[in-house]
């Protein structure tokens, strides 16, 4: 079995000066290593819910599936989820029920929140974790994002934005991994 290494929700942030993208912060468990996660608005607020604990989510579908989910006796230990690689700026997750051995492939900020919720485990294989990861400081100000989650319209606003700051070392990266991913299609 390849290593792997359990990934463990910490907190939500929002990205300065980007409206409605957020940041999720995923540490290993001995909190050394961390994994950042853009997310949308809709699913940060998500988050926020549980994080706040409001009152009497158990109507909300994600916590009526993992009710569906555990029907028949079925526990968390009975699934585990995947981050296996990362294609086109986003991470391919599968998530696996260990009694049929049937995988559906989950979206990485779907299955964060999924595993938040149930305690379903989600891991990372350790090789893409050693490529993804910075080391974790609680309570940041700043986060790095690996440029290869991006997706492609964010890289090209974020060169458009390089170029006109005259920052074209960073202009230059950007454009290489536009072109890197232009050569995978």
């Amino acid at each position: 079995m390849k290593e792997r290494t359990q990934l463990i929700f910490q907190t939500v942030k929002d990205i300065e000066g980007a409206d409605g993208t957020s940041l999720v912060v995923l540490t290993d468990q001995a909190k050394c290593r961390a994994l950042t996660v853009i997310c949308d608005k809709a699913m940060a607020q998500q988050f926020l819910l549980r994080i706040r604990h409001t009152p009497d989510l158990s109507t909300m579908l994600p916590e009526v599936l993992v009710g569906l989910l555990f029907g028949d006796g079925l526990t968390a230990n009975d699934f585990e989820m995947m981050v296996y690689n990362v294609l086109n700026g986003r991470y391919l997750v599968t998530l696996l029920n260990k009694q049929t051995l049937r995988m559906h492939n989950i979206r990485m900020t779907d299955a964060i929140l999924l595993s938040y919720i149930s305690g379903i485990p989600l891991y990372i294989d350790e090789m893409l974790m050693r490529r993804q990861c910075t080391d974790y400081v609680p309570n940041s100000r700043g986060l790095s994002i690996p440029i290869n989650t991006i997706d492609l319209e964010r890289l090209n606003k974020e060169l458009a934005k390089a170029i006109e700051n005259e920052d074209y070392r960073l202009a230059s990266h950007l454009h290489d991994e536009i072109q890197r991913r232009a050569k995978e299609e």
